[in-house]
């Protein structure tokens, strides 16, 4: 095997190679998706660098380099997926993890996993064999498509006559507007598949609506009968009103209602806060419990009324989310 050799010349302060000057960089199908989901908000990439995403890992470099995007290393895909899903939470806004193909990806599940049952905008990029070898079995060969298939809601493979700028367009769309784990497969040689330079990146220009909803007049007006006439309200207060948790308290303090979360919201009201009063269900406190047994109204904010919360289904129950799937979703409550 031929060796390729350098000229070396050693110097009082160290040994010097000369090297081939470095080529000029192209244009790749990872420059136009790295471009496309910074558009789309992603400020950071968790993950670990591979031989099957080095395409991709030098787009985010270049980016980052830039000033445009955060690269964190991981010591196990897994945790790349639980640092996502953790950053989607606390920020409301979506990041990305990065992977090699085979097992690499795979690792990725069970924080995937964390990010859809706890509803966080997250996308998956997962490295995958050259599409050539795909099918016989190639090192790390496995079927993404079909791993991912159960925790992603969305899932695509990219290929070299793809639109690769509307497939990360999509997978962005489907993150953030679904609050799901989006996936996008990138097999290793088109990773570096050099892309026009008239190819335009994707934005979310023209692509989402605002999400501000408001309850009807009549829904309104039974709301507030229904809380003019409580003598013991007590508001409950989930993780979905984390945006919201400053309108709550002024609506607490204008009841004078204690106000409890659940456990997934512990801390959104100060324990120092003279209306906060704990957390309710099995991880909670007596004290929470026993506002909730007393009242004759609860007015709960973003919860999913899981079984671990506890909340009590025989009490009227003013329910209060964006998301109409969530109204009344385990038992009928007096006014969704």
């Amino acid at each position: 095997m031929d060796v390729a050799r350098y000229p070396v010349e050693i110097k009082d302060d160290g040994v010097y190679v000369s090297i081939e000057e470095e080529k000029a960089a192209v244009r790749t199908v990872s420059d136009v998706l790295a471009q496309t989901m910074v558009e789309w908000g992603i400020t950071h990439v968790f993950g670990m660098v591979g031989h099957s995403n080095l395409g991709m890992a030098d787009a985010i470099r270049k980016l980052e380099k830039e000033g445009k995007l955060t690269f964190i290393g991981v010591r196990h895909e897994g945790a790349a997926a639980f640092a996502c899903s953790g950053f989607a939470k606390a920020t409301g806004r979506p990041a990305a993890c990065l992977t090699i193909a085979g097992p690499g990806a795979t690792n990725l599940l069970t924080g995937l996993w964390d990010a859809k049952v706890d509803r966080a905008p997250v996308l998956a990029l997962t490295g995958q064999v050259n599409t050539q070898v795909l099918g016989p079995g190639a090192f790390q060969e496995l079927d993404l498509a079909n791993a991912f298939h159960a925790v992603a809601g969305w899932s695509q493979t990219v290929l070299a006559e793809s639109s690769h700028a509307e497939l990360m367009n999509l997978a962005m769309k489907s993150a953030i507007v679904n609050r799901n784990v989006s996936h996008l497969i990138l097999p290793d040689e088109i990773q570096v598949h050099e892309i026009a330079d008239d190819v335009k990146v994707g934005t979310p220009d023209g692509r989402l609506s605002q999400i501000e909803i408001s309850p009807s007049p009549g829904e309104i007006d039974k709301a507030v009968s229904l809380i003019s006439r409580a003598k013991r309200p007590v508001i409950i207060v989930g993780y979905g009103a984390r945006g919201n948790i400053d309108e709550v308290c002024e609506l607490a303090e204008s009841l004078n209602a204690p106000v409890i979360t659940t456990f997934k919201a512990k801390g959104l009201i100060s324990d120092s806060h003279p209306l906060g009063a704990g957390v309710v269900g099995r991880s909670g406190t007596t004290v929470a419990s026993g506002l909730m047994s007393d009242s004759d109204l609860l007015i709960v904010f973003g919860a999913t009324f899981a079984q671990h919360t506890g909340i009590d289904p025989d009490k009227p129950i003013i329910q209060i989310d964006f998301d109409r799937m969530m109204l009344g979703k385990f038992h009928p409550v007096e006014l969704p």
